[in-house]
């Protein structure tokens, strides 16, 4: 098992700009059919699979995944604060989307928000420079505070995670090299985050923890918002 699993959202933020039966199959992976709840469609009481709905939206004119907590500013995103992802597309007919996926059995559907303001752009270039400090700061961080000797058995695992990588099967053909060596990156640096941050007991103090805390939770916003930026694709101008 790869140390990180990209969420779902971000498989299909890459994949949905260039909708296809292989695309959907690879964002639904082996746990079964995904389908779409759209208040716009009437068959079906609005549900249709993820392939029919991506080719009824029409060309898309941007995809981006949005990772979102209750602390970020994109938690006005409807819905996708509980699951703590989406995917924001806007239609080249106007239409300002939030795809927010829902556990459904082994599968998920989709359920379709409208926006009524447009997602502000992600910067790219400023995203890979506060990346790469982020994960610095984070490696420096768990080395001052010896998470490694408090809980051994993560050693390993953080090994594992500094060296991970995306699965190939994952990663479209033409998703540019420098976006996804930023997304590797950003999603290195929110496991390792989130790795450090699942247990505050074991930290030797309370003010340990407390400075751990502090000091990973902004780094995991940081690499939150490089997935974003790696993810964030928009229609070439004509």
């Amino acid at each position: 098992m790869d140390p990180f699993d990209p969420p779902v959202s971000v498989v299909l933020a890459l994949w949905a700009t260039r909708p296809s039966s292989h695309g959907a199959a690879v964002v639904e992976g082996a746990d079964g059919a995904h389908e779409v709840d759209d208040p716009t469609l009437s068959s079906r009481a609005g549900r249709v699979s993820l392939a029919m709905w991506l080719a009824a939206a029409g060309p898309l004119t941007r995809a981006v995944a949005v990772l979102v907590s209750p602390a970020d500013p994109a938690a006005v995103l409807p819905g996708a604060v509980d699951v703590g992802e989406c995917v924001v597309a806007e239609t080249l007919s106007g239409r300002r989307l939030a795809l927010v996926p829902q556990a459904n059995g082994t599968s998920r559907v989709w359920r379709v928000h409208d926006m009524h303001t447009a997602l502000t752009p992600f910067d790219a270039a400023q995203a890979r420079r506060d990346v790469h400090t982020a994960t610095e700061k984070a490696i420096e961080t768990l080395t001052e505070l010896d998470l490694a000797r408090e809980r051994p058995e993560l050693a390993d695992t953080l090994t594992d995670l500094v060296a991970a990588t995306l699965d190939p099967a994952l990663v479209p053909p033409w998703l540019e090299p420098r976006r996804r060596g930023l997304l590797e990156r950003s999603l290195r640096l929110g496991a390792i985050c989130e790795l450090a941050l699942q247990d505050d007991g074991a930290a030797a103090t309370a003010l340990q923890a407390s400075r751990r805390s502090q000091v990973l939770r902004p780094l995991l916003a940081v690499a939150r918002t490089g997935v974003s930026a790696a993810t964030d694709w928009w229609a070439p101008r004509r």
